[in-house]
């Protein structure tokens, strides 16, 4: 695999005009559906991936990810990439909702209503308490707020991170999302919960610069 940083790929001239219209199309479609819900949302990102010319493919993990059950507290989903296009195929791949800070959360994500929660220790620990798995991205200089590692020793919530990668295909850019083992023996330690999802991350190779 040769992955690269994680955008839409280059169309031809002649197709770029077409994307856009498509683009355009999916997003005043998603502004007349009245409220969300989890089904509309991968939809919406799944239409509007498709418009950009970009396919997800998602990588099973070694080891099954806990079963979130009744009662139990959901998963932190840690990615390494922050960006509009990774937010979308997350949002197609994995269940519950995207932590984001307000001037992170994209005009994609704001225009299909894609579910999300703020970026606050209390808000991921109030949704993880109640069984809803929550996404944690990096900001901005590619690293993790501490907030979401945070909420998770004290929901006593499972930590699985998420390797975002990408690489040219024909006519497409194909999104790859490495589902990761649950980082184990860290149960209730923010340190290293966070410590080991890096760990994680870093063990899939990449040679890309996060955003």
């Amino acid at each position: 695999m040769s992955p690269t940083l994680i955008a839409p790929a280059a169309p031809h001239p002649d197709v770029r005009p077409l994307r856009r219209l498509r683009t355009a199309a999916v997003l005043a479609g998603a502004g007349l559906r009245p409220g969300t819900s989890r089904r509309a949302a991968v939809c919406g990102a799944a239409r509007l991936l498709t418009a950009l010319g970009v396919r997800v493919r998602v990588h099973a993990p070694l080891v099954a990810w806990p079963r979130v059950r009744p009662g139990a507290p959901g998963v932190l989903v840690v990615a390494d990439s922050g960006s509009d296009l990774a937010h979308l195929a997350l949002v197609t791949a994995v269940p519950g909702t995207v932590a984001v800070d307000g001037a992170r959360r994209g005009r994609h994500a704001r225009a299909l209503r894609l579910p999300t929660v703020p970026e606050t220790t209390g808000a991921i620990a109030a949704a993880l308490a109640a069984g809803t798995t929550v996404t944690v991205r990096p900001g901005p200089a590619g690293r993790h707020s501490p907030a979401g590692f945070a909420a998770a020793a004290a929901a006593g919530a499972a930590v699985c991170p998420v390797a975002v990668r990408s690489r040219p295909g024909a006519g497409v850019t194909v999104v790859e999302l490495h589902l990761l083992p649950e980082v184990a023996g860290a149960t209730g330690d923010p340190a290293a919960l966070a410590d080991g999802a890096r760990r994680a991350l870093a063990a899939v190779p990449d040679g890309l610069s996060r955003r």
